[in-house]
């Protein structure tokens, strides 16, 4: 029986850019301590968000700030996560020209907003919203059951503990819904000024 290579998951490269970003973000965002820091940044998804279920937040980033109001987004004033937010939006970019698939399992992206982001040139992207406060949203520190489950479970010495954690709030991530708001995605890019790049549709 012949393998369908439709739907490939992310690679050794993919799970490695995960890593290196996870680590990052530990960093400068808490004080775990070092063997806590490694097995919680070695969890198979991105520990923080770029917003990819928000769909009315990114219909307003996308849009032109000329034709915004006159009060600009707050500015990430932490040089370390402006670095860390750009270099993920550029790798999640990267991936979703090739496997946008892949950028759902690691991110818990709708596929919709992969199209969008993959459709636009990278330099507009991170200009558009690259050094924006608001963009990344940490997913240890978040009030609800799925931080709380990282920073225990999530961290713990036991590798059979520590995985099924982790695979639980992966497992919430890809079946939250909303997916149907991101319709007016495609819109709200159009509505860019400059060329945009298309790219063939996966079927």
């Amino acid at each position: 029986m012949e393998r369908s290579t439709e739907y490939r998951g992310p690679g050794a490269d993919d799970y490695a850019n995960v890593l290196a970003l996870n680590t990052a973000f530990i960093a400068a965002t808490t004080n775990l301590l070092g063997p806590q820091r490694g097995r919680l940044a070695a969890a198979p998804f991105l520990l923080f968000s770029l917003r990819e279920d928000d769909a009315a937040w990114w219909e307003q980033a996308l849009t032109d700030r000329r034709q915004t109001e006159l009060l600009a987004p707050a500015e990430q004033s932490d040089p370390e996560l402006q670095r860390i937010q750009t270099a993920a939006m550029s790798f999640l970019w990267h991936l979703g020209q090739r496997n946008p698939y892949a950028v759902r399992i690691i991110s818990g992206a709708p596929i919709a907003w992969c199209d969008t982001i993959a459709e636009l040139p990278l330099v507009t992207l991170l200009h558009r919203l690259g050094a924006r406060a608001d963009l990344m949203q940490s997913r240890i520190e978040s009030s609800a059951d799925d931080g709380d489950r990282l920073m225990t479970h999530g961290t713990s010495s036991a590798r059979q503990m520590r995985r099924a954690s982790q695979f639980t709030v992966l497992q919430e991530m890809l079946t939250r819904s909303g997916q149907d708001s991101y319709s007016k995605l495609p819109a709200a890019a159009c509505k860019m000024s400059g060329s945009l790049r298309v790219m063939d549709k996966k079927v």
